[in-house]
């Protein structure tokens, strides 16, 4: 609308005659013009404000009072965020910290607010120990963030966050810490990913009890074409995550650091494959120490394996299952321990003729064990048969899984060994049996098996775990094994008696600990081909014993595989000795009288 105030130099545009009742134009009029249209105007302005008082009404209640029901779906939605519970911590027997949850940095960013994604890749490789061209395609990605690296040190972040690098990002997230570094006892605790999810170990064993109770937030999210956006003061409902259960093993931490220590420089020595040892209190058979070491097959590096080989690896046990062929015959008493077996020069059974170097010698059957006999082994074992001899391995707990329930094993991947019913026995199965060959073993099942006689004939599952503490500390023991009578108190005597003889006077003299009374038995087993039957030229060492004799305390196997001295009386009884000197001090245990 245009309005004319009399300029000289222009015309009012011709209206339509409108006359009143005097004859004049109300049109024609210029004042009068203006008047009009000036209450037009604050009409307007009238309407506005009413409209913008309606609108900002309209809006408060829309906003504040009604605000879920009439929030646009297209703008906004409900969001529920899960919050990731602590995974519990898992301690030695007396509460040290052998795995804990918590936060580290991680650095992350939004490509599209790089500006110079090339210089900013040049700028973070060094900190961040990548390459540029790595960092490079990492910062032109179209998206809206990106993980450069996860979980670094305090230093490394201090570090980015120095650049200033807009469109750099540093979070917080949970992670998983070894205080005692990672290599310790990791084939027992296990590992887990980037992500908290348990692999193996006891970590994935109990990963149930560890694992923390998701918390839960509601919000309400923006979205937009380039992401969502959380809204300023949009929680709807917010439940608290909880930490999971600590778990208390039977580990004893100092037990566990020498023992490493030992058995890692018995693999670099040696020239083994892997060595595994176990050490059990022989009155609960608690583990007190679980030592896998690895060799690279490629690196040739020795360190603690990832997974534990005392319960999963299987060999062949040798002359440490003359033992239990002898304890049998004399639970049964079928011999004594006085008396005296002839050893031919060579021995007939079934198909295959067996000889000894005791051959032409009279050996009583504790010289039998002590100077590890083949021969005289087998014709105490033709006494038992093979079905007896086949239910005193399995009540020494051969064939089964360590736990005591054939159907749960103590760690992820851990074997049975192999133990064929005794239908399935023909042959030489029973003589070869006798001695050792013919069925697979794990060290665990050896440890169990030898504390049987350190802990008066009594079989008692190995365990390696305690009980768990609740987030608010309560404690819940697990149940114990309330374990298997085998031998007698009569037959575990004279057992003990002729194991200690083993390291007096026969196989395994380098496994004495000075000041202790040691009782153990020597294996050198040799291994069978795996492309064809038969043996081959390598073997495994084995020892296995328990100290001190009259009341023991630890029991202990030791194994190492293909040492290039595979005589298990050099190989293998001294680091017996010197794990034993070290956890006997260690825990305290005084010497023998």
């Amino acid at each position: 609308m245009k309005v004319f105030l009399g300029n000289p130099q222009l015309k009012a545009p011709q209206a339509q005659s409108a006359t009143s009742s005097n004859g004049s134009s109300f049109l024609s009029q210029p004042l009068g013009r203006i008047g009009y249209r000036s209450r037009r105007v604050g009409s307007l302005i009238f309407l506005s404000s009413g409209l913008l008082l309606l609108i900002a009404t309209r809006l408060f209640w829309v906003q504040v009072v009604d605000r879920e029901e009439h929030l646009s779906e297209i703008y906004r939605r409900k969001a529920e965020i899960s919050i990731q519970g602590p995974t519990g911590r898992i301690l030695d027997r007396d509460g040290s910290f052998m795995a804990v949850t918590d936060v580290r940095p991680t650095i992350g960013a939004n490509p599209r607010l790089i500006a110079s994604p090339w210089a900013a890749a040049r700028a973070l490789s060094p900190d961040l120990a990548m390459s540029d061209d790595t960092l490079y395609g990492l910062l032109t990605k179209d998206r809206a963030y990106v993980y450069l690296k996860r979980q670094v040190t305090p230093e490394v972040e201090e570090a980015v966050r120095s650049l200033e690098i807009p469109g750099i990002e540093i979070r917080q997230e949970t992670a998983r810490l070894y205080p005692n570094g990672k290599e310790f006892a990791r084939n027992f605790i296990g590992q887990v990913n980037i992500d908290e999810e348990p692999l193996n170990g006891i970590e994935a064993q109990h990963a149930q009890t560890l694992a923390g109770k998701a918390g839960l937030r509601q919000d309400y999210v923006a979205n937009t074409t380039a992401r969502s956006m959380r809204l300023p003061g949009g929680d709807l409902n917010y439940q608290a995550p909880e930490p999971g259960s600590d778990l208390v093993t039977t580990i004893h931490a100092p037990t566990q650091y020498l023992a490493e220590g030992i058995l890692k420089q018995a693999v670099e020595e040696s020239g083994a494959k892997w060595g595994t040892a176990v050490v059990l209190d022989a009155e609960s058979a608690e583990v007190l120490a679980l030592v896998d070491i690895d060799r690279g097959a490629e690196s040739n590096e020795v360190r603690v394996a990832a997974t534990s080989g005392a319960y999963g690896k299987t060999f062949e046990p040798g002359s440490v299952s003359k033992t239990f062929t002898i304890a049998a015959a004399m639970e049964l008493g079928e011999v004594s321990s006085e008396e005296i077996f002839e050893i031919p020069s060579s021995y007939q059974y079934a198909d295959k003729k067996y000889s000894d170097p005791y051959s032409g010698q009279e050996l009583a059957v504790a010289e039998v064990l002590a100077k590890s006999s083949n021969v005289g082994t087998i014709q105490i074992a033709e006494r038992l048969g093979a079905d007896q001899m086949y239910h005193y391995l399995k009540a020494f707990g051969f064939g089964k899984y360590s736990s005591g329930n054939d159907d749960i094993p103590s760690l992820p991947h851990e074997s049975r060994g192999r133990l064929k019913l005794p239908q399935d026995w023909e042959g030489t199965d029973l003589a070869n049996i006798s001695f050792g060959q013919g069925l697979s073993v794990t060290a665990i099942q050896v440890a169990a098996a030898y504390n049987v006689i350190a802990n008066d004939g009594q079989y008692l599952a190995p365990s390696l775990v305690r009980g768990t503490l609740s987030p608010t500390g309560a404690y819940r023991p697990f149940a114990k094994s309330s374990g298997q009578k085998v031998l007698s108190a009569t037959t575990t005597k004279q057992m003990r008696e002729m194991l200690e003889g083993v390291v007096i006077h026969g196989t395994g003299t380098r496994a004495a600990v000075e000041g202790y009374t040691v009782a153990g038995k020597t294996g050198t087993a040799q291994k069978p081909m795996i492309d064809r039957r038969g043996y081959g030229d390598e073997y495994t060492s084995i020892f296995a014993g328990f100290v001190p004799v009259a009341e023991p305390k630890i029991t202990i196997v030791v194994v190492l595989d293909e040492p290039e001295e595979h005589s298990a009386g050099r190989a293998v009884a001294p680091v017996f000795s010197a794990i034993a000197a070290e956890v006997l001090s260690a825990i305290g245990v005084p010497e023998s009288e």
